[in-house]
């Protein structure tokens, strides 16, 4: 073997082992401004990080202790990094595969979080805990879903009131992907609320049809607050909007 080949070796061996003890710190210089990372520890292919925060609608969302893990033969096939994140009863574990287009690819995502936070984000006065498990999503570079498939869990739902809080019941929406789009199956598991309905998305363009009714569509509070989403019937209400993403 000539000097030369000797020399590229070397090279080659020192930048690989260079690349695979690379500390995580380097993770944070790839985090937006705006994203604050405290503790990180591991290399930057199994990595950790003791503390995260995102702003969301210019407030902070702790995300607490995130782990990954990269796979570079993800970017040939196959998952490429996968990102779990605990912070109290709140828990996220996903597996995603950004593409060079900005779409991404999602699986084996799990989500576990109290909705109480959206009361930060949107006029939403909701409580209870939220429970994905989503087996696949698919997301273009513009942010519009073209495949999702897996199970939503709203437990121990209820609407937050000024004159008290209102229990709803618990509901799961089970997301399918066919040729004709993607559906969304909304049942009621129990409560005092009853939901009975449907999200459908083609394309650009989405439908909701839900029909409640129970004692909770009775309610003076909630029924103020729904008032201008739903229209009555004879045992509730029916809600039907429809609309482009």
């Amino acid at each position: 073997m000539t000097y030369r080949r000797v020399s590229v070796l070397a090279a080659a061996l020192i930048i690989i082992l260079f690349i695979t003890r690379a500390p995580a710190s380097l993770m944070g210089f790839a985090l937006p401004p705006a994203v604050k990372a405290t503790g990180f520890s591991g290399t930057v292919w199994k990595g950790a990080v003791a503390h995260v925060e995102i702003p969301l609608q210019s407030r902070p969302f702790a995300l607490g202790r995130i782990t990954w893990k990269l796979n570079p033969i993800g970017l040939l096939w196959g998952d490429l990094i996968r990102v779990k994140s605990d912070w109290g009863n709140q828990r996220v574990d996903v597996t995603a595969s950004p593409a060079l287009n900005g779409s991404l690819q999602l699986n084996e995502t799990e989500l576990r979080i109290d909705l109480g936070w959206l009361r930060e984000l949107l006029p939403l006065y909701v409580g209870g805990q939220l429970r994905a498990d989503i087996e696949s999503l698919s997301i273009t570079a513009n942010g519009t879903p073209t495949s999702v498939n897996g199970r939503l869990v709203w437990e121990n739902a209820a609407w937050r009131a000024i004159g008290g809080d209102v229990s709803l019941g618990s509901y799961a929406v089970d997301i399918t992907t066919t040729d004709a789009g993607i559906r969304a199956s909304v049942i009621t598991l129990k409560g005092a609320l009853q939901v009975d309905g449907a999200v459908t998305i083609a394309g650009d363009n989405y439908r909701v049809m839900a029909n409640l009714s129970g004692p909770a569509a009775r309610n003076e509070a909630f029924q103020q607050a729904i008032a201008l989403l739903a229209v009555p019937t004879s045992s509730g209400y029916r809600i039907e909007l429809s609309g482009t993403l």
